[in-house]
């Protein structure tokens, strides 16, 4: 399977996903739990890769000085904006990794093992010690792997991994687990929330202008946009193994 995803082309790649195994598989209660336990790890290491964008791309150090590109630093401190505060309900703001958490909690999903990673990344233990720990699965530590492997890339490799493995890629996943979700009449209200806001965002607004912004900093380079390609191929791959990984973990006698 690895060898054919990776002669497989970035649209290829981007049905492949769209049209995994994994969101029919997802059958009972338990096995929603055992989804959102990996794809935590996914919703986490998202903000690794976009604040990577947002300081290279806006002013945040101190003394300030202005960015050379206003529209970048719109673009990404909107979707900064949305993902670290957002209306989570009506006069509640929060982050989406946060909601994410308590949709798990709704559903009676593990949150330890996410949680103490995050302790221990704010208490300033090494990440990728953090991810050896054996409660974590083995298959999302791999993929938060190679997630902040990329934030040692140039600065058009991470955004073509945001715009191709993230933002173009999320909604065109999360329209068939919504529609599995709601057939097979799970009662995740939480998730079903953070599903269709994802959707309706990414699609219409952050989708786009990552396309965008992309293109800017291809600048017309080929050489630049066939290295970007290459690094959002590993992104698609990597996550085509998370799912189907954990389609092997539905499959297994202890779910």
């Amino acid at each position: 399977m690895t060898a054919t995803l990776s002669k497989l082309p970035l649209a290829a790649l981007t049905r492949s996903l769209a049209q995994h195994p994994l969101y029919q598989a997802i059958q009972t209660p338990e096995e929603l739990r055992v989804f959102c336990e990996r794809h935590v790890f996914a919703v986490w290491d998202f903000m690794a890769l976009l604040k990577s964008l947002q300081r290279e791309l806006t002013g945040l150090d101190s003394p300030w000085v202005p960015t050379e590109d206003g529209e970048a630093a719109r673009f990404l401190n909107e979707i900064v904006l949305g993902e670290e505060s957002d209306e989570i309900e009506p006069g509640r703001y929060g982050s989406h990794f946060v909601w994410y958490l308590e949709a798990m909690e709704e559903i009676g999903a593990d949150t330890g093992p996410i949680r103490t990673l995050v302790d221990g990344v704010r208490r300033g233990q090494s990440v990728h010690a953090l991810l050896d720990a054996p409660e974590i699965p083995g298959e999302a530590a791999q993929f938060t792997r190679t997630t902040l492997g990329f934030l040692d890339r140039p600065l058009h490799e991470r955004a073509a991994v945001f715009f191709h493995g993230r933002e173009d890629l999320i909604p065109q996943m999360f329209v068939p687990l919504v529609e599995r979700f709601v057939a097979a009449g799970h009662r995740c209200e939480r998730l079903l929330a953070y599903l269709r806001r994802h959707i309706e965002v990414d699609g219409d607004s952050h989708g786009p202008l990552a396309q965008r912004l992309l293109e800017r900093l291809y600048a017309g380079q080929t050489s630049k946009r066939l290295e970007a390609e290459q690094a959002a191929h590993q992104a698609l791959v990597a996550r085509h193994r998370l799912w189907d990984t954990t389609v092997a973990a539905l499959a297994a006698p202890s779910s």
